[in-house]
């Protein structure tokens, strides 16, 4: 395994460690199947992990699980936090006319979308705002239906398409493989 586990030897028996070093083993598998590159470190407590996918086109992937505490280990689980994310990022020659932002909404946009031109609802889920100019491009309207359940089950963060770049970031412990064949396809 080229992604190597980092973690003190009382963490291996571990559950946590066991499913961080599963995660990590999976995504290795991916990413050799697609004759790419990894490299990361992984422990019971987090994994930051990065692949590189060269063929049909590049593709550059980076998952991250941190657990954070509040330093005290007598508090509950309430005092600790999870981040898990994903992020996505390709090239896309020949498109810098056709940038756009998805993102998730926040309370300001409910004023906002009636007076602006630029800033919609995204048609697959209402808790989505697109802001794009003028008329939506083709690889928008490609990319909502390959990510239309990702948008349902609200684990798309941000989906940024500028300076001729596509990257989309994810808040999930998944990995979506089956999406990001989708994607690497397109």
């Amino acid at each position: 395994m080229k992604i190597k586990s980092n973690g003190s030897p009382d963490e291996i028996s571990s559950p946590f460690f066991i499913t961080n070093k599963e995660f990590c083993y999976q995504f290795e598998n991916y990413i050799a199947s697609k004759n790419g590159k990894v490299k990361g470190k992984y422990n019971a407590w987090s994994f930051l992990v990065f692949g590189k996918i060269s063929k049909p086109k590049n593709w550059n992937l980076m998952y991250k699980k941190a657990s954070f505490t509040s330093g005290n280990i007598f508090l509950s689980s309430e005092y600790q936090s999870l981040l898990v994310l994903a992020e996505w990022e390709t090239e896309r020659k020949g498109t810098h006319n056709s940038e756009f932002l998805i993102r998730k909404k926040t309370r300001f946009d409910f004023f906002r979308i009636p007076l602006s031109k630029s800033l919609s609802t995204l048609d697959v889920s209402n808790k989505y705002v697109i802001k794009a100019k003028g008329s939506k491009p083709k690889l928008l309207t490609e990319l909502i239906g390959i990510l239309k359940n990702l948008f349902v089950s609200e684990e798309i963060y941000k989906v940024v398409h500028a300076n001729e770049k596509l990257r989309i970031e994810l808040r999930t412990d998944k990995h979506h493989f089956e999406v990001l064949d989708k994607l690497i396809e397109l």
